[in-house]
């Protein structure tokens, strides 16, 4: 996923999600979505059954 967002891929995946966004709010959104991308990169991983552990200690980190 691509560290910054210039404005033609902005203004598209606005008009996909069907988002009306003034000047500001675009600009707030390009500024977050380093951060964003970032987020979701970290997510899109394969994990074991024990990334999210209920009530489970002593787990290793190759159960991660």
């Amino acid at each position: 996923m691509p560290q910054d967002l210039d404005d033609q891929s902005l203004e598209f995946l606005l008009a996909r999600a069907g988002l009306t966004l003034n000047a500001a709010q675009k600009a707030e959104l390009k500024s977050v979505y380093p951060g964003i991308a970032a987020m979701a990169a970290r997510v899109r991983q394969k994990r074991g059954i024990m990334a999210e552990p209920a009530h489970s200690y002593g787990f290793t980190e190759e159960d991660l």
